[in-house]
Parts: structure tokens; C-alpha cells; sequence
């Protein structure tokens, strides 16, 4: 097909995980109640933020940054709308995981990775009370890119801050996949990469531009 066959409008989403937060460096001792959203970024974090924000093409930043309220996530997206002079949105319906209260007993390292695992595999069950369902927390992720479909016409690029399975369940919903695929098909989210995907609505035609990039950080792995 030509060029000039293409559609006329798509919508752009770009997402970006949080950059390095002191919550991503757990010992194997490690006892986790949460998904500590008030975890501030790290040293180096701080600097990926910066790289990030002073590396990203004007074109892929839009009319203003969305991000979740987690802190990593705002001062993570901060960054990009104080260097590109925008305005930033924070929703939550882009946040991790939801847990309704801390967990008691808290988990060691290898028992949250299995209560996670037991989410891919029964996407509408608790894996643990109180630990929000796969399917709830997709459901409101799809809220989230439905709403900047229906608003495609005034932005076509939105920018996304958000988390690495938040951004592992929207790129599956744009895809069109199910939630069962996700127990087999994974993607690499690291901190402070790009992932780029275009389409014309959720589910629909899409072109899955970037993965993972992370030249800006001066590595590609």
C-alpha cells in the first residue's frame, strides 16, 4: 500500500516506565507489603529522569504528560513536562497494582513474584484478598486509552508515565490480545525506556513502533 492509501489520523501512544526508584532495588531478604507509592527515585534514577526528559523528541511528548500518582511515576514524568514546558496530568487509573491494605504477613522476595504469577494465571481471581484482579486492573487501563481514542481529534499523541505491567497491560490491549496471552508473552518494560504504538482504536490495526528503547540512556540493553 502507498504512502498516500495510509490512514489520515492514528493516535500515538507513548509509554515510558517510571525512571529508577529506590522500591526497584530489593535484597532477597526483603519483606513487601506494598507497592510502596511513595518510593522517591534513586540517584541514578534522578539521572535517567533527566536523560530521559532532555533526550525525547519534541514529537513524541504531545500536549501534556500523563502519569500515575506514584511518586516515582510523577517525578519521573515531571521531568519531561518542566524540560518541554507542558502541562502534566496525573491519573489514576494509569497507578500499579492496587492492594487494598498492606499485607500481613508481608512477602519475601520469591512469594510476591509467585502472588504475581498467580495473577497471570487467574486473571478474575484474587491472588491474594485485598490484591486487585488482573481483569480490574486491565479494565481500568482500557478506561484510560479509550478516553484518549474518544479524544483523538484535539491529541494525537499521548504520553504515558505509568508502570511496568500497567504498560505491559495497555500495549496488550492495543494489540487486540487477550489477558491469558500475557502469561506467555511478555515484554522487556525497563526503567525509563520508550515503547511507541500506533493505531486507529483500541484493539484495531496497529504498528508497534518502539520496544524498550533506551538509547537515551546511552545503553540499548
Amino acid at each position: 500500500m502507498s504512502a498516500g492509501c495510509e490512514p489520515a489520523v492514528r493516535h500515538r501512544f507513548v509509554f515510558i516506565r517510571h525512571a529508577e526508584a529506590r522500591c526497584n532495588l530489593q535484597s532477597a531478604d526483603a519483606r513487601i507489603d506494598s507497592v510502596s507509592p511513595d518510593s522517591p527515585l534513586t540517584a541514578t534514577g534522578e539521572e535517567q529522569a533527566r536523560l530521559l526528559a532532555a533526550g525525547l523528541p519534541e514529537e513524541l511528548v504531545g500536549a501534556r504528560v500523563f502519569c500515575s500518582p506514584m511518586r516515582r511515576a510523577v517525578l519521573t514524568a515531571g521531568a519531561i513536562a518542566d524540560r518541554h514546558g507542558v502541562p502534566l496530568a496525573v491519573d489514576g487509573r494509569l497507578e500499579e497494582l492496587r492492594i487494598a491494605s498492606p499485607l500481613r504477613p508481608a512477602l519475601d522476595v520469591a512469594a510476591w513474584d509467585s502472588m504475581l504469577e498467580r495473577r497471570l494465571a487467574h486473571p478474575r481471581r484474587e491472588a491474594l484478598p485485598g490484591v486487585e484482579t488482573l481483569l480490574a486492573q486491565r479494565e481500568r487501563v482500557a478506561d484510560f486509552l479509550l478516553d484518549r481514542h474518544a479524544g483523538r481529534g484535539r491529541e494525537l499523541s499521548t504520553l504515558v508515565v505509568s508502570h511496568a505491567f500497567t504498560i505491559e497491560l495497555a500495549i496488550n490491549l492495543l494489540l487486540g490480545q487477550t489477558p491469558r496471552m500475557l502469561a506467555r508473552w511478555r515484554l522487556r518494560i525497563s526503567n525509563a525506556a520508550l515503547h511507541v504504538i500506533e493505531n486507529d482504536y483500541v484493539g484495531g490495526p496497529s504498528r508497534l513502533m518502539l520496544v524498550n528503547a533506551k538509547n537515551h540512556l546511552g545503553t540499548l540493553l
